[in-house]
């Protein structure tokens, strides 16, 4: 089963819109859950690419991929 995992963020000011960024992820649902590490879906998303779940991935791997991490590092230029 494919999967996407999308975070968006949104800065504005005094009712002004700074910035809007997405940071996405594609992968798919593993047959069964593997692993401890994370929460949530992490033991059944497996990124595309990679053979293992993010639940099994070490976390700092996981973060460095993860659709949050792509999204605050597209905006952290404006911050």
């Amino acid at each position: 089963i494919k999967a996407r995992f999308i975070c968006a963020l949104s800065i504005s000011y005094l009712n002004k819109k700074i910035a809007c960024v997405t940071g996405k992820i594609e992968g798919h649902i593993s047959d069964k859950p593997k692993g401890k590490n994370g929460f949530g879906y992490d033991p059944i998303f497996i990124p595309l690419n990679k053979r293992k779940t993010f639940g099994e991935m070490n976390p700092s791997k996981k973060y460095k991929m993860d659709h949050r991490y792509r999204a605050f590092k597209k905006i952290r230029k404006f911050l």
